[in-house]
């Protein structure tokens, strides 16, 4: 390296520092492991820094330079900041700390920097959390050694071992505060590697504790007081290392400071690092799982360390010992379970169920001990397919009280995926799919804890699906088929059927048979059949509806279905359950159970007849005789039986308004359903739907769903469900009238459609879905169902819909899901007379115009 002294003045300190740099940039992307690259940039940073402070301690007195926070751990990942503290003991050293700083800034070093005495470090340390976790840390790069021991010293003394057991609790409740605010969970599929759980940060927090509490000076020392064994600090230091070599990645590839791991840069990663696909995963899906293993022994490592800091600050804390009892083998101290004998589970391995049901039922935890016994714990075949053992779990199942922590531990624990070895290729699989925000196993245990939440009363929904849960008489079945739903996914293909194989063997070796086998693997095959058919198909299409129930074949299957859809949508991601799709899934449920329950018997004749004669009723003070005979002898037949009462008068009402004002326009919010209705009404406005997308498009909207009616003497009456662009009411009424003023302009002829809006979700994500489409002339009697699934962007419905108006094809509704990246839409339609779409050279003309555009 050339000499920094003679360079601090000119660009040779920043040309010297840039070669240094892609020195250690071509070790990374040769496979350097993490701590190397971080090791061979903090002793860069160190020399630099050295180097001017002591070629400008030759011209007078220098400040000591400390360095402190991560610098001052020695963890400088690329383009970590580099955090220094100029700590000076006259007002002459205080003065030159700018000197070098200038050099610095000239090197374009980008330094985080304070010039403090030791008396305003003891001042801020005790006012200021944060200052104090960051001098905990320090480390002397040049200056006065002695000046330095003195410091710490005082702030031994004064800042960090007084106050231990607040200041423990601060960043206990200030690290809990942070996991929650990057999703509360290790296994998301696009982590932050630093300040999510499993993170960087957990490494950091539990040394900080640690170290007010026991007064060491690192993590090795760990393994000398006890807390930690030599094999668990052996594969904390294996973990911390893959994340700072992804740590280091995400810097060089993104060229800043990032801690996101998005599916970009896990596909990067994936290739760098060097996996490859498999029979079952992708590079990068492989690449993820051991992520996750690794942040899970860095979560699993905080656990520990907070434990044992806690629990000898509790210690501290009370006059006496706490309230020890004896339950059978194990101990309970507080809400700490121990174990009497280590040679319990050895002896009794159905013990081990037992220490789950003690847990549940008396909502404690594991102590240290009994956690590595558990976790030690290994299953025979007799053990997997014992009568007992599994009655012992099916209880447990079948009381949603405490489930999730129970599940949870289990899992944690790997306790599930040795009891049941098929849970095994889900733990810590994230699928690279673009939708789920969590990894297989996190999804399927946050499903069952929708359910816990639901019977708890701490998930407000529909009222159905609350009475759906309490009407059940075994959940077991439903929380099996929670459990087992998703086991499939360890293949690439045709996962329902996979799961139901899958669950087939696990019921067998659990003794699970007759009607209860059954219905679980019923519900483990058709899991995705609810929230499809809600989403793209028209509930009040009979045929439909008959299908479906012939499918669930009774209301318990119905209830459970409708109640597993629910927990599985919810669990995808924090925003996937929305009120729309609660509505949808609702609207389904109501529409089967009527059928079910034989409420619906009369024909279409006796059924057309009863709406006729109840939209007589409500009109009557509204419209004359004569006027609503003329309006409702119009109404198409499918319009009158599929639509209340309510709103057809609303709908005659703006009929009756056409003459004289050409163009009606109507909208309202659905708090409810977290939409807005518009409704538009105009003579022989044909293309009216492709233009009003349009126009919605243009304003960031999102249409839902949409229907379009035509009367048999010419009037439209197009319905709109709308929401913002991130699928919620916008009900601000100022937005609106200038909405419903472009509508008007543009479906009256003033103007053209304008261009679709700007927004993010224009640009498909990396990786989104092939375009397909499809065609179904089975599902409905009266229409083609068009299938369509492409990468999802604003602006996305007015293209396809604007295609079809080209192409003279009719729709008459459209319903319009996304999944991530991914939309699926669904149009109801037919040809200009109002029939079905069926010639094979027709069809074959509109995929490829509609592919055309989606492409």
């Amino acid at each position: 390296m050339t000499h920094v002294n003679s360079l601090i003045h000119d660009s040779g300190l920043r040309r010297t520092l840039a070669e240094e740099d892609a020195v250690i940039r071509h070790a990374h992307f040769s496979g350097a492991a993490g701590g190397e690259v971080v090791q061979r940039r903090t002793a860069l940073i160190d020399r630099t820094l050295k180097d001017i402070h002591q070629r400008l301690a030759a011209s007078g007195p220098m400040p000591t330079l400390i360095a402190v926070g991560g610098y001052g751990r020695g963890e400088l990942n690329p383009f970590s900041d580099i955090d220094v503290m100029y700590l000076y003991r006259d007002r002459e050293e205080r003065e030159r700390a700018a000197d070098m700083l200038y050099c610095l800034w000239d090197a374009a070093l980008d330094i985080g920097y304070s010039v403090r005495s030791i008396d305003e470090c003891v001042e801020l340390g005790r006012k200021d959390i944060k200052v104090r976790t960051s001098l905990m840390e320090s480390r002397l790069v040049a200056g006065d050694k002695t000046f330095y021991e003195r410091f710490l010293s005082i702030m031994r003394a004064e800042v960090f071992f007084r106050r231990t057991s607040a200041f423990i609790q601060e960043k206990l409740a200030e690290r809990a505060s942070v996991r929650r605010r990057y999703g509360g969970s290790i296994y998301l599929r696009e982590p932050n590697i630093k300040e999510g759980q499993g993170g960087l940060r957990d490494i950091h927090t539990a040394f900080w504790i640690a170290s007010a509490r026991y007064r060491i000076s690192s993590l090795g020392q760990l393994v000398e007081r006890g807390i930690l064994a030599p094999a668990q600090y052996a594969a904390l230091l294996r973990s911390r290392n893959f994340l700072w070599r992804i740590r280091n990645e995400m810097h060089y590839v993104s060229g800043s400071k990032n801690d996101h791991l998005t599916f970009d840069l896990q596909e990067r990663a994936a290739e760098d690092f060097g996996y490859r696909n498999s029979a079952h995963l992708l590079s990068v899906e492989r690449f993820m799982k051991a992520y996750f293993i690794h942040a899970r022994n860095i979560s699993e490592f905080f656990s520990l360390v907070s434990e044992a800091v806690v629990r000898k600050r509790d210690w501290l804390s009370f006059a006496g010992p706490l309230r020890t009892r004896r339950i059978g083998p194990f101990i309970v101290s507080g809400r700490t379970v121990s174990i009497a004998s280590k040679e319990l589970f050895l002896e009794s391995p159905l013990a081990v169920f037992h220490a789950f049901v003690l847990m549940k039922d008396r909502r404690c935890l594991p102590s240290a001990r009994l956690r590595s016994l558990i976790r030690e714990t290994r299953f025979s075949e007799d053990m997997r397919g014992s009568p007992e053992a599994a009655r012992i779990f099916l209880s447990m199942l079948d009381n949603p009280d405490g489930l999730l922590d129970t599940l949870m531990l289990m899992k944690d624990l790997q306790f599930l995926g040795r009891y049941i070895p098929e849970f095994r290729p889900v733990q810590a699989l994230a699928r690279h799919d673009y939708y789920h925000k969590y990894t297989v196993d996190e999804h399927i245990i946050l499903a069952i804890r929708n359910l816990e939440w639901l019977w708890n009363g701490e998930l407000q929904g529909p009222g159905t699906l609350v009475d759906a849960m309490r009407r059940l008489p075994r959940k077991r079945i439903l929380m099996l088929a929670v459990l087992l739903h998703d086991l499939g996914k360890a293949y690439r293909n045709g996962h329902e059927e996979r799961s139901r194989e899958i669950a087939a063997k696990v019921l067998d070796r659990l003794g699970v048979s007759g009607d209860e086998r059954q219905r679980v693997l019923f519900l483990v095959q058709h899991h995705l059949v609810m929230s499809r058919l809600s989403q793209s198909r028209e509930t009040t299409d009979r045929k439909v509806i008959s299908r479906f129930a012939g499918l669930v074949r009774d209301r318990e299957n119905l209830d459970m279905l409708y109640l597993l859809t629910f927990a599985d949508i919810a669990a995808v991601g924090p925003s996937s359950w929305t009120q729309w799709k609660a509505a949808l899934l609702q609207e389904l449920y109501l529409e089967t159970l009527s059928y079910l329950e034989k409420k619906t018997a009369l024909d279409a004749s006796n059924r057309l007849a009863g709406a006729i004669e109840e939209i007589r009723k409500a009109s009557s003070g509204m419209f004359s005789k004569d006027e609503a005979e003329e309006i409702i002898s119009v109404l198409p037949v499918q319009y009158i039986l599929n639509t209340k009462p309510a709103r057809i008068i609303e709908h005659m009402a703006m009929i009756k308004r056409l003459p004289s004002e050409r163009l009606v326009i109507a909208h309202r919010h659905d708090h409810e359903k977290g939409i807005t209705e518009v409704t538009l009404c105009a003579y022989d406005a044909y293309g009216m739907l492709s233009r009003t997308a349009g126009v919605l498009a243009s304003k960031n909207l999102n249409i839902v769903r949409a229907k379009a009616f035509t009367t048999r003497n010419g009037v439209m009456l197009d319905t709109f469900h709308v929401t913002d662009a991130d699928g919620n009411l916008l009900s601000y009424e100022e937005a609106w009238s200038s909405v419903l003023d472009d509508l008007r302009r543009v479906l009256t002829g003033r103007c053209s459609v304008p261009a679709p809006g700007l927004y993010p979700r224009d640009l498909p994500a990396a990786g989104a879905p092939a375009a397909s489409v499809d065609f179904d002339n089975d599902s409905s009697d009266s229409f083609t169902i068009i299938d369509i699934t492409a990468a999802d962007r604003i602006g996305l419905l007015y293209r396809i819909t604007r295609t079809l108006y080209e192409l003279n094809v009719d729709i008459a509704s459209a319903k319009i899901a996304t999944e991530g990246a991914r939309a699926m839409d669904s149009f109801y339609v037919t040809d200009l007379l109002r029939k079905k779409i069926t010639d094979p050279g027709r069809l074959e003309m509109i995929k490829e115009a509609l592919l055309a555009v989606l492409r």
